[in-house]
C-alpha cells in the first residue's frame, strides 16, 4: 500500500473513532452491521437465476425437509 492510501485509510479510521467518541468496540459493532445490512440486501437484490449452478446448494439435514416420512 503506498503513502497516500495509507494516510488516506488512516484518516478513515480516525473518521469512524471520532464519530464514536474513541470507543473502538461501538466503532467495530457499526461496521460489523453496516457489513451485515449490506450482506443483506445483496442476497435480496441477487437474481435466482443469475447464481444458480454457480454456488454449491447447502446440505438438508433429515426431517427439514417439510416433507413426511423421514
Amino acid at each position: 500500500m503506498d503513502d497516500t492510501k495509507r494516510r488516506a485509510l488512516q484518516a478513515e479510521i480516525d473518521a469512524l473513532l471520532a464519530e464514536h467518541q474513541g470507543d473502538a468496540r461501538a466503532a467495530i459493532a457499526a461496521l460489523l452491521h453496516d457489513i451485515a445490512v449490506l450482506a443483506s440486501d445483496a442476497e435480496s437484490r441477487t437474481s435466482r437465476g443469475f447464481v444458480r449452478g454457480r454456488f454449491a446448494e447447502p446440505k438438508r439435514r433429515k426431517g427439514l425437509s417439510g416433507t413426511s416420512g423421514g
